[in-house]
């Protein structure tokens, strides 16, 4: 058999082909073209990203890639399945993602902006900005840097959301989170020109008070109104922990990095810390009892840990009943299995999440994280296989109906 022949059957092999959704995918525009499609103003003030840390040196997901001169690779199944970062077809111009995604067996795709977290870190650890990034700018000057960065790219994820690709992409908007007033009015804009997901950062509750106050009522009633999706995602939790936590400990010096997804056994094992005590709040301070059709996702985070979360809030709740009286009208996992959603990496063992948590089978959502290299190699066939035995209802679950919650279709 040829290879191309070989490549054939591979797509065709695919699970659910054609109708998969893909919860986490990304744009991955390069460092040399961020002028042309974020503004040449906010790209020239961000000259010394070239030669950082956090952009170079990153093997296949290093944004600074000069011998790109445009997204011109041909769509196959290796390119669209195996290759890594800015080169892969469809990381740059999104005009091609939806054949990238007919050949990746793919119906519909969050896309997460990646310039946007550049502005999400200066906004939020502006001294991180200057000390790691190496930017000359004071901590209010990094922070004002941020949040042009996230205007800027606000306006790439509403031309993005246009045109004929609108049905099978939801571009994610960003919301910043001084005050409960400035996200709602964020989010009336965004929602307002077509956005239908919103990324919320994590590390630090939001306007300096828990997303359960009531003062977020009519922020999360908007959400629900509009069937837009609020979303957690891996990169906006750094300032959650104190980094002393692993400070002096060999084994969990970190020995690479991603910009989002730092690379040591410690880092991996309390990356979802800041997500949980998030849905914790919404869960036990009732926001999902007074929005029940609020979409919520918790994203690149892995998914061990929800299991265990949603056991945690039912024992709780079990011990203080009197404190949730006229709070929640069903139990802690209840809420979870309705509202939220999380995507696994590639390594973990679904198929035992499954298993061992049959009232969560509406939780776990097929994700590629294309093109970023956390996303691994083939992964839609990994998790396939992984779940095969588990049969088509469960399959189905993962890949199609699961993650409509965060995408649903639209007219």
């Amino acid at each position: 058999m040829n290879s191309v022949i070989a490549a054939e059957r591979a797509v065709q092999d695919l699970p659910f082909m054609g109708r998969a959704i893909d919860v986490d995918t990304h744009e991955m525009i390069p460092f040399h073209m961020w002028g042309t499609f974020f503004g040449e103003d906010i790209a020239a003030k961000l000259a010394a990203c070239e030669s950082s840390p956090l952009l170079t040196g990153l093997g296949e997901n290093s944004n600074v890639r000069p011998d790109i001169a445009a997204d011109n690779a041909v769509i196959t199944y290796e390119t669209t399945q195996i290759l890594k970062g800015c080169g892969a077809p469809g990381a740059i111009d999104l005009a091609r993602r939806a054949e990238v995604m007919d050949m990746q067996g793919v119906d519909r795709a969050l896309v997460f902006p990646g310039f946007g977290l550049v502005g999400y870190v200066m906004a939020n650890t502006p001294e991180f900005a200057r000390t790691v990034i190496g930017l000359p700018y004071s901590v209010e000057e990094s922070r004002d840097l941020g949040h042009a960065i996230i205007r800027a790219s606000n306006e790439w994820a509403v031309r993005s959301n246009a045109g004929d690709s609108a049905r099978r992409l939801s571009t994610v908007g960003l919301i910043t989170t001084e005050s409960v007033t400035g996200m709602i009015e964020q989010a009336r804009a965004l929602i307002a020109r077509g956005i239908r997901a919103l990324w919320i950062p994590s590390g630090t509750p939001p306007a300096d008070t828990s997303p359960a106050d009531p003062a977020f009522d009519p922020f999360w009633q908007m959400l629900a109104d509009n069937d837009v999706a609020s979303l957690l995602h891996i990169g906006t939790d750094s300032t959650f922990s104190n980094p002393m936590w692993s400070n002096n400990v060999a084994a969990f010096v970190p020995f690479g990095s991603s910009a989002e997804f730092i690379l040591s056994p410690y880092a991996g094992a309390t990356m979802h810390s800041a997500a949980e005590y998030f849905i914790t709040t919404m869960v036990l301070g009732g926001v999902f009892e007074r929005f029940p059709t609020l979409r919520f996702g918790a994203l690149e985070l892995g998914a061990q840990w929800l299991g265990p979360l949603a056991d945690r809030l039912d024992i709780w709740a079990g011990v203080f009943p009197k404190a949730l009286t006229g709070v929640l009208s069903m139990k802690p996992s209840e809420y979870v299995a309705r509202n939220v959603r999380v995507a696994p990496f590639h390594f973990e063992p679904i198929d035992l999440f499954f298993e061992r948590h049959p009232d969560l089978a509406s939780c776990f959502c097929f994700s590629s994280d294309y093109p970023h290299v956390e996303g691994g190699k083939e992964a839609k066939r990994r998790f396939a296989e992984r779940l095969e035995r588990l049969g088509p209802e469960v399959m189905e679950k993962f890949f199609v109906s699961n993650g409509a919650w965060l995408l649903p279709e639209r007219a």
